[in-house]
């Protein structure tokens, strides 16, 4: 039974991949007319905060959780920090920071936090998601639902590798920035100055420098830092059902060339 419904959901995933090749505005959610990565190049950096703002913010979230004697205890500790060993880290920091103007200098820590960490990744790091039923009944047999979730996200996928997926912007003021009118402009400003140019409408471009991991990757675990890893190349699909594992193609060579960057 089991062999049956795996084949009947490869043929619906070869009948679709056949469909919408030939099909193709159906091959993607969207076309943006602003290229994915447009703004990635002129994200501005994420500044190293000054030690004193750091050493306040640190006593302002201390203050509602001390007594008066605790409170004015740590409070004296902060400022010996800051005026010591504090300063010296702070200028290591600011070092640091210099040297690596291709990030910003909370990148590796960020990394380190999660790779570094020797619990275990299920629950404690992994991100999961659950669905309510489809209020089309009929969805919800697991084959169907399985093969419609399936497509979308291959679907997104596509989307995204040939550069058509909307740059995620933060807009504060959308009806001068989220208009057709503005992203005909935007297009047209070089990525080095472009996230400069939607500041300018109060929107606020995002990185996206992660979603490459979105699929084909995984972590692979090493004995002090574990190690991301991800194969562009990889054309398949693999179905995990009862202790099974099926994997089979869903892009051809061709379909995966015309992908690339």
């Amino acid at each position: 039974m089991a062999a049956r419904q795996l084949a009947v959901g490869r043929v619906v995933l070869g009948c679709w991949r056949r469909a919408y090749s030939s099909a193709g505005a159906a091959e993607f959610l969207h076309r943006s007319i602003v290229p994915t990565m447009h703004y990635q190049k002129s994200l501005p950096r994420l500044p190293v905060p000054k030690l004193e703002d750091t050493i306040r913010r640190y006593l302002n979230a201390q203050k509602p959780l001390l007594n008066d004697d605790q409170f004015r205890k740590t409070e004296e500790l902060a400022h010996q920090f800051e005026k010591g060993i504090g300063r010296e880290l702070h200028e290591q920091l600011v070092a640091q920071d210099n040297q690596n103007k291709h990030t910003s200098y909370i990148t590796g820590p960020w990394f380190d936090m999660y790779l570094k960490a020797r619990e275990p990744v299920v629950l404690n790091f992994n991100a999961f998601m659950s669905f309510n039923p489809d209020p089309k009944s009929e969805y919800n047999d697991q084959l169907i639902r399985a093969t419609n979730m399936t497509v979308s996200a291959i679907r997104f996928m596509k989307t995204f590798r040939a550069g058509y997926l909307e740059p995620e912007v933060f807009h504060l003021n959308p009806e001068k920035s989220d208009t057709q009118l503005f992203k005909k402009i935007i297009r047209f400003v070089p990525s080095s100055l472009s996230w400069f140019g939607a500041y300018m409408v109060n929107a606020y471009p995002l990185d996206m420098s992660q979603y490459f991991r979105l699929f084909n990757s995984t972590r692979l675990p090493k004995l002090n830092r574990d190690e991301l890893y991800t194969d562009e190349k990889a054309k398949h699909l693999l179905v995990l059902r009862k202790g099974n594992f099926y994997i089979f193609d869903f892009l051809s060579t061709e379909q995966l060339c015309c992908l690339k960057h």
